[in-house]
């Protein structure tokens, strides 16, 4: 290996910790996924290495969750979200400059092939029925549907996808969560996009009233002023706009099994101008927030 590489593979060691797998004929090299352990409430990985880097190619895949989390892409992007300013730094003195070109590229996103939203689409056509079924089982009403602007598409990567669009303060697309209706392998389907660099459906959150943080969008549709987590562990950007931007209450709500992942989240956001204003709800162990409609506020958990 030479000097830069050594260096890189040190580096990648530092952030991610130690490697599973290591191929140095190819350039290859495992570790366990950051997004995968976060998911699953594990602070020290999971053990399975699935997040496969290429460090000659300078780009990198997580095997479990890359499709449905856009865990993949340029090593830059892997760096900008789990790599301290000094890591950081490091790896931009060491990469190529056709890599550092790489990463100055930005893909527009969009929403997904086929895209349409129930008010336009064929209430006759067979996929329209289906998913407006679906979201019907969930509860989930025609004022909702077009309070989010939902709809599914039937064609494409996103097929048979109930598609639920994000957007930020200045009404840009930023996001989405596609969510199949018919039985698939990933129950989820998200575009390529950092989760942790977005704040999903910034545009609808009114920073002066109470706000609930909930893990997914489904939750999100049966609270007021709701904060969409995207999993269960909140991204320092979420956090940064809580701390500078809240004035009311900040009310965690995390389905029933995830009380714990709960009780961290209220440890983490109470203190300093927040001390006092972080209120938790604690579900019984087999219910989600969509499954306790309008009966939320029974739920307040005191923290002694």
């Amino acid at each position: 290996m030479t000097d830069e590489v050594e260096v890189l593979v040190e580096l990648l060691s530092d952030v991610l910790g130690t490697p599973k797998q290591h191929y140095e004929s190819k350039g290859q090299i495992s570790f366990d996924c950051p997004v995968c352990a976060e998911e699953k409430g594990l602070d020290n990985g999971d053990g399975k290495g699935n997040l496969e880097i290429n460090y000659i190619r300078h780009v990198y895949k997580c095997w479990a969750c890359g499709e449905t989390y856009g865990t993949h892409g340029p090593l830059g992007k892997l760096f900008d979200g789990y790599a301290t300013k000094a890591q950081k730094k490091v790896y931009n003195l060491i990469k190529p400059e056709e890599f550092k070109q790489e990463d100055k590229k930005k893909v527009k996103l969009r929403l997904p092939e086929g895209f349409t939203t129930f008010k336009d689409s064929n209430p006759r056509f067979i996929p329209h029925i289906e998913a407006y079924k679906y979201l019907q089982s969930r509860g989930i009403t025609d004022d909702i549907i077009d309070r989010y602007k939902i709809g599914y598409t039937a064609t494409g990567d996103y097929a048979y996808r109930i598609v639920v669009p994000s957007y930020n303060t200045e009404n840009t697309l930023n996001y989405f969560v596609a969510r199949a209706w018919v039985p698939k392998k990933m129950k989820y389907k998200n575009p390529p996009v950092p989760k942790d660099e977005i704040i999903f459906n910034e545009g609808s959150v009114d920073w002066k009233k109470d706000v609930y943080l909930c893990e997914g969008v489904f939750d999100s549709f049966f609270l007021p002023n709701p904060i969409v987590m995207l999993g269960k562990k909140m991204s320092k950007l979420l956090f940064e706009n809580l701390y500078l931007k809240a004035e009311g209450n900040i009310i965690i709500c995390t389905d029933g099994d995830a009380f714990k992942d709960g009780v961290k989240l209220y440890h983490e956001l109470n203190g300093g101008k927040l001390y006092n204003k972080i209120k938790l709800i604690k579900l019984p162990a087999d219910k989600d927030v969509c499954d306790l409609r309008g009966q939320i506020d029974e739920y307040y958990y005191e923290i002694k």
